[in-house]
């Protein structure tokens, strides 16, 4: 494993996620509608993932470093502006620039990342997601505390870090995609998908309905905790630990993984959560915050975990076109999933004597729940695949 690579991809991946939640915790500092917030949540989410495939096989044809640094510029300028307006039109484009330039940073950044792990992908993807994860982690507290210190005005601020580190990555960084690499053409490329559908098929299933319930935890933690009764600088904390723990989970299982079989790690993901979700609700209607934070955290923790692997499962039935399968297994899974915080919303209130957001995650919890069939099958089609 090339490690300082690996580790300044972590930190690029760092600074990328650490705008992608800042609009969850503006939708209650600014007191937009839930139900217009979650429409934006959903289009924005939508039409910037369902791109990361053809951003995916675009950086496998491209190579070398724009993929990155456009990533990265674009993300940050985009969502680091929110504060400039409570205009639902204004903040959907925003919104969406913001999505677009994930969409162009994460294929290429897990393709890179999978590539200098060499025999340690697992673990080296794993490093790359968690820091990643402890970005978006922070960037509710950072954008709460930015805001109340200096404005919502001013918050277009948190853009410059992230523009300075793109453009010394551009100009003195040799991490790129190998440019010495086969390309390959579109029709050779869709003969591979074609040929392993069904087990791509099977991870995709599996990150839409698992995705669809972290998507809505990150979009309403903060105003399920407003809800309960708690004040700002908890429901601020909510994503933040929930995020945190589910970055220890990712990097536990990366390691974990040579000891344990996918199929037992996806399955025990899946399902292991639930318990420990069903205590957090029931601690949060009582205003418990330290079992609250213990419970939400144990939850994150084990939803997370089988989270970094089942990408990698993706990366070794093609390491011709890991960009295009990251694509596929991150993006259009995230965008496929987006249904989710409509859903919660659709479904709040069903269990009046636990919150009305609460019902909606509850009814969203299940999800992971039902997917966790497949997880049975998909190592057994994939242990055949070559590394």
């Amino acid at each position: 494993m090339e490690k300082k690579k690996v580790l300044f991809l972590g930190i690029m991946h760092f600074f990328l996620d650490s705008y992608m939640g800042f609009f969850p915790v503006y939708l209650v500092i600014a007191r937009l509608d839930p139900t217009k917030a979650a429409l934006i949540i959903t289009a924005t989410s939508f039409a910037g993932n369902i791109l990361q495939p053809f951003m995916g096989y675009t950086a496998d044809r491209m190579r070398g470093k724009l993929p990155l640094f456009l990533g990265m510029i674009i993300t940050s300028i985009s969502m680091s502006m929110l504060g400039l307006s409570v205009h639902y039109t204004v903040l959907f484009f925003l919104m969406l620039f913001g999505r677009l330039g994930s969409s162009i940073f994460h294929p290429a950044g897990a393709h890179i990342s999978s590539a200098v792990g060499a025999a340690k992908r697992d673990a080296s993807f794993a490093i790359f997601i968690t820091i990643g994860t402890i970005g978006f982690a922070v960037s509710q507290p950072l954008f709460s505390a930015f805001t109340h210190r200096f404005g919502t005005a001013r918050s277009f601020i948190l853009a410059i870090p992230t523009v300075l580190l793109a453009f010394s990555y551009l100009l003195f960084s040799n991490i790129k995609i190998n440019s010495e690499e086969e390309s390959l053409p579109f029709k050779k490329s869709k003969q591979l998908l074609f040929r392993h559908f069904r087990p791509i098929l099977l991870l995709f299933l599996t990150m839409v309905f698992r995705t669809a319930f972290i998507c809505c935890m990150n979009s309403f933690l903060a105003k399920t905790f407003e809800e309960w009764g708690f004040r700002r600088h908890i429901y601020s904390s909510a994503s933040t630990v929930f995020m945190l723990s589910g970055a220890g989970g990712i990097l536990a299982a990366g390691f974990m993984v040579t000891y344990v079989k996918p199929r037992k790690l996806l399955f025990l993901s899946l399902t292991g959560f639930f318990p420990f979700f069903l205590l957090f609700i029931y601690f949060g209607n009582l205003g418990k915050v330290l079992f609250t934070f213990a419970f939400l955290a144990l939850s994150g923790f084990i939803l997370h975990a089988g989270h970094g692997t089942n990408i990698v499962m993706g990366h070794r039935i093609a390491p011709e076109m890991v960009s295009t399968i990251s694509g596929i297994l991150m993006g259009f899974a995230w965008a496929a999933a987006s249904f989710g915080p409509i859903l919660c919303v659709l479904t709040s209130g069903i269990f009046p004597k636990i919150g009305n957001l609460t019902s909606g995650l509850l009814i969203l919890s299940i999800f992971p729940l039902v997917v966790s069939v497949l997880s049975r099958y998909e190592s057994k089609e994939l242990e055949g695949q070559s590394v």
